[in-house]
């Protein structure tokens, strides 16, 4: 395999899931092997089934820790603890994944046994639980577009994403431990201001949100889990993740919402951010692991460093964003003319907003294309409701709609109702009481 040089978080992990020690080391490591998602996911699957064989003919209960139950544990998260487990689809078991038995049991089989206790420590802590889905692009050699998907959430996902959760919580704690400079990674409760909004979103579905309380991650949760509708949840988390404020770097320590951690710092990752880069500088120097360690300027300047590694992630994620965004329109703009499935995502006094479903990207249907109607909008609510028709449109509410534009230079789509006449005339568009016809 592959040496490669590495700096190593040592943890010691308890039964229950928290974090008993850890150290930091240099290291040069040997890379056995590159294991994906999809294929570390299905060699576990695999050996489900034979799990259950084995412990019976060894007179154990099935959920005897050898061979961890994998695919429940997330799954499990919000069902009764009778439950029992999935069984894999037949597919997985005719076909062998590309890992081995003998790896999936040797190199696999011990992280997903830690992972159950970290995960159990997880629920205990209740961090804010968001289950967007996350679009994929797909492109062949010469970069056309294949597919645009949402991405599978996988246990293997979910497991990874634990392990350096602790990684990053280990190395916070160890710099503080040594008095050393940290890059914190701050996410702060929300503000009032957003909170009152959402008060008087989830009104409109008689939830009830109690501005009195003290918010913490769970209060959210137990919000989700009131609105049972699986239409309107996804409408309510994306109305919960714009409440929340924007995480951001400062050696200042003022906790991470979102995870319900008190003290947390990016770790994992020094490839692709330089936050981590400075927190394995930090640790270099705090626990003498040699050359390369934070320097005397980079100490002083953490929090100017702090603030320009946080608008340029701003201006990453705006890119990310506006890039599958293009890519998004070059792909459907083959399908202008179609009748596709949609879900509005945003409503406006000028119209609202819906995505393709399973493929994304953000069309406008304007209000002067939905017909003869007076449409009134509720900012509360976020719905437009015609007078005459009762006609309701609101954030989360699937339907039908033909693809008028595709823009992939600009990423931009259009929309309209497919039912409506071109010789239609323009609605007259009310906001409040105030009434005017939007020009042609």
């Amino acid at each position: 395999g592959q040496i490669r040089a590495a700096l190593v978080c040592h943890l010691k992990v308890a039964a229950d899931g928290t974090l008993k020690s850890w150290r930091f080391t240099r290291a040069k490591i040997c890379v056995s092997a590159n294991i994906a998602y999809e294929d570390a996911q299905a060699a576990m699957d695999k050996l489900l089934p034979l799990a259950g064989e084995v412990a019976r003919s060894a007179g154990k209960g099935a959920s005897e820790q050898l061979f961890p139950l994998t695919g429940e544990v997330a799954r499990s998260a919000g069902k009764g603890a009778s439950e029992q487990p999935e069984s894999p689809p037949p597919s997985a078991l005719l076909t062998p994944p590309p890992v081995g038995d003998e790896l999936a049991r040797r190199a696999l089989q011990p992280l997903w046994d830690c992972w159950r206790a970290l995960f159990a420590a997880r629920k205990k802590r209740d961090p804010l639980e968001l289950d967007l889905p996350e679009r994929r692009v797909v492109l062949d050699e010469t970069g056309r577009i294949v597919s645009i998907a949402v991405r599978d959430r996988l246990d293997a996902h979910r497991l990874i994403e634990d392990f350096m959760i602790a990684a990053n919580v280990a190395a916070a704690k160890a710099l503080e431990a040594k008095k050393s400079p940290v890059m914190y990674r701050v996410h702060e409760v929300p503000g009032r201001e957003k909170l009152v909004a959402l008060r008087d979103y989830l009104a409109t579905f008689g939830v009830n949100f109690a501005l009195g309380q003290v918010v913490t991650p769970a209060t959210f949760n137990r919000l989700l889990a009131l609105v049972a509708d699986a239409e309107h949840r996804t409408q309510v988390m994306e109305q919960v993740l714009r409440t929340q404020t924007q995480a951001y770097y400062a050696p200042a320590n003022m906790g991470h919402f979102g995870l319900a951690l008190g003290s947390y710092a990016h770790f994992t990752s020094p490839i692709r951010r330089y936050a981590d880069v400075l927190v394995h500088r930090a640790l270099v120097r705090g626990f003498g692991l040699g050359e390369g360690g934070l320097t005397d300027d980079e100490a002083d300047g953490m929090a100017r460093i702090g603030e320009a590694i946080s608008a340029a992630e701003r201006r990453a994620m705006e890119a990310e964003r506006e890039t599958v965004d293009r890519y998004v329109a070059a792909f459907l703009s083959t399908r202008v003319g179609e009748v596709l499935d949609t879900r509005i995502t945003g409503v406006a006094n000028f119209g609202f907003f819906a995505t393709v479903e399973g493929i994304g990207g953000d069309g406008l249907v304007p209000v002067s294309t939905l017909g003869d109607d007076y449409y009134r909008f509720d900012e509360a609510a976020r719905t437009l409701e015609g007078d005459a028709t009762g006609t309701r449109y609101a954030a989360g509410m699937t339907l039908q709609l033909r693809l008028a534009e595709a823009h992939p230079i600009s990423g931009a789509l259009r929309f309209e109702l497919p039912d409506i006449s071109p010789r239609a005339r323009p609605a007259i568009h009310l906001h409040g009481k105030r009434r005017h016809r939007r020009p042609r």
